[in-house]
């Protein structure tokens, strides 16, 4: 990703959102880390909320590419090598610009009993210790914060999470010491409500629990069902976590989905052709997302050989080996080059393919108003342009309601919880949709936004699925696919739940049909080359401690 100067835009940011009556800071300060007379904890609090969402930003990328979320050029060798920018980028926020912010102004919030300053900042903590170890497995903790000079050694990562655990819960304390006589906390997410941070914590403890299963089945089960029981985590969208990208002419305040298509003549990214294939063609309906999460820059495929030989280089090429003609999942054939039987310009590319960019800038399928904040797709088939649609408006979606019923799915499932799976699966389905179309601020002035009917029929659709499955892993399958659909923007929840159960289990295979997927990530160049006490590891098939699933479990 492309950053600039953090400290710069730092203060810039903070004078939108902190009150001038707040103590002022000496400029000779740094501004991330002032002394403790000059220490405004709103200040701090929002810088950590700011880099969340930065280590978000780079963490879901790398996953969302591996899992075909987004497009990923070569091989996963290639790809997620120990230079990987994004890898390098979340290793950095997270413990430069989260974890040793939060070290070193702590002390300083428990000495001046600002509690609610404490619970939201160790809810963050933990949120960023479970997604370092969810991508690397055993990472520095106990010793990793005790100076510029101290080469930190790793900890095994289920005591990582323990300790990520113990947050959550000491968060919710926190909470719960809160009196008429508290400071006041103002952060950039949730405004200071702790019981929307409560809230989101119990629901970063279901998500703990699941992602323990395969390890503790029993513990699980019995930490799940409590959870449900005390019925107090995010189920509707008035308390969804994600982060709200701006429309500031500064580019680090729009989505950078949108900086890097709207702003940059489309040179960012691709659309995969998976996800449209997924979109459309799959369930032989189209789904009401569709229009939000992908924007056509053309409703045609170009009809002369010689122009689609120069933008679609793909056309005419054989199908890859490792594509079987026909998905055995779906009955209709996998997505190759592109959605060429529809005729209506879904084109973008394939999972891993690596040829050289096409003169297709201003006709490739790009980012729609979800998440990204760019056009809604009502057939205008025209380019794009800076200050279109939401003008990069968009947001990072973390945890949202819908999640939590597709986890809900996934523990009734596996764990025999007191949930109904298909209702969960439903509930799941109608709020991401429901979630999604809310962020066009105009339907009105639009002819294709979906009705009732067409949400009702692609839910009748997903659940005649469900219903004609036989065993808990073909229930997984439907469960899986549409939380896959319902996480658009969020790469960290898909990596992880395809390593946990192995879904979609019809992700599009690898163009180039080489390599294993990356059960972890290496160790990024900036934490192994001059620390003689780290050791990087062998390849990308080491697996996090959670992931007990076969070495050939996934592709």
């Amino acid at each position: 990703m492309k950053k600039i100067n953090k400290n710069i835009f730092w203060l810039f940011f903070l004078a939108l959102f902190i009150s001038c009556e707040t103590t002022e800071l000496n400029l000779l300060d740094d501004p991330n880390l002032p002394s403790a007379e000059n220490l405004d904890p709103d200040t701090n609090l929002n810088f950590v909320c700011y880099s969340l969402s930065e280590f978000f930003e780079e963490a879901t990328e790398a996953g969302a590419e591996s899992v075909r979320l987004e497009y990923m050029f070569d091989t996963y060798q290639v790809n997620y090598n120990n230079s990987n920018v994004n890898a390098s980028g979340m290793w950095t926020i997270g413990y430069s610009d989260i974890l040793n912010e939060i070290d070193k102004i702590e002390p300083i919030l428990i000495e001046s009993d600002r509690v609610k300053h404490l619970g939201i900042l160790k809810i963050i903590r933990a949120y960023t210790l479970m997604t370092l170890v969810d991508y690397f497995g055993d990472v520095p903790l106990s010793d990793a914060l005790n100076g510029g000079d101290n080469f930190p050694t790793v900890d095994p990562g289920q005591d990582v999470y323990t300790q990520a655990l113990a947050d959550l819960d000491a968060a919710l304390v926190d909470f719960s010491n809160i009196t008429s006589l508290t400071p006041d906390a103002t952060d950039l997410f949730y405004a200071g409500d702790e019981a929307k941070w409560t809230r989101l914590a119990n629901s970063l403890k279901l998500k703990y629990h699941l992602s323990r299963r395969l390890i503790d089945q029993a513990g699980a089960a019995g930490a799940i069902a409590t959870i449900l029981m005390e019925d107090n985590f995010i189920t509707d969208s008035a308390d969804d976590f994600f982060w709200q990208a701006g429309t500031s002419n500064n580019p680090q305040s729009k989505h950078q989905y949108y900086v890097e298509e709207y702003e940059a003549a489309n040179t960012g990214e691709y659309i995969p052709n998976y996800l449209a294939w997924a979109m459309t063609v799959e369930k032989g309906i189209d789904d009401p997302r569709l229009r939000y999460y992908i924007y056509r820059q053309t409703n045609a495929f170009p009809s002369d050989p010689a122009v689609l030989n120069n933008e679609i280089d793909c056309w005419n090429d054989p199908r890859p080996s490792t594509y079987a003609p026909i998905d055995a999942i779906s009955a209709q054939p996998m997505p190759f080059c592109s959605l060429f039987d529809r005729g209506d310009g879904y084109w973008g590319r394939d999972h891993s393919e690596n040829d050289g960019i096409p003169p297709d800038n201003a006709k490739r399928m790009t980012f729609g108003v979800y998440p990204a904040g760019g056009n809604f797709d009502d057939d205008q088939a025209a380019g794009i342009d800076s200050g279109d649609g939401l003008n990069g408006a968009g947001i990072w979606p973390i945890m949202m309601n819908s999640f939590t019923y597709f986890m809900r799915a996934e523990s009734a499932l596996y764990l025999s919880t007191t949930d109904d799976a298909r209702a969960m699966l439903e509930e799941g389905v109608r709020n991401s949709i429901s979630t999604v179309m809310s962020k066009l601020p105009n339907p009105e002035s639009f002819g294709s936004v979906p009705d009732a009917d067409d949400v009702n029929d692609y839910v009748d659709a997903v659940l005649a699925l469900y219903d004609a499955a036989t065993s808990a892993d073909e229930r997984m399958a439907v469960v899986g696919k549409e939380y896959w659909l319902a996480m658009y923007g969020n790469g960290v929840e898909g990596y992880n739940l395809y390593r946990r159960t192995g879904t979609p289990i019809n992700l599009q295979p690898t163009y180039l049909g080489t390599g294993s997927f990356p059960r972890s990530f290496l160790y990024p160049n900036v934490s192994v080359d001059r620390n003689p006490n780290i050791n990087q590891k062998p390849g990308l098939s080491e697996q996090v401690f959670w992931d007990n699933n076969s070495a050939g479990f996934i592709q």
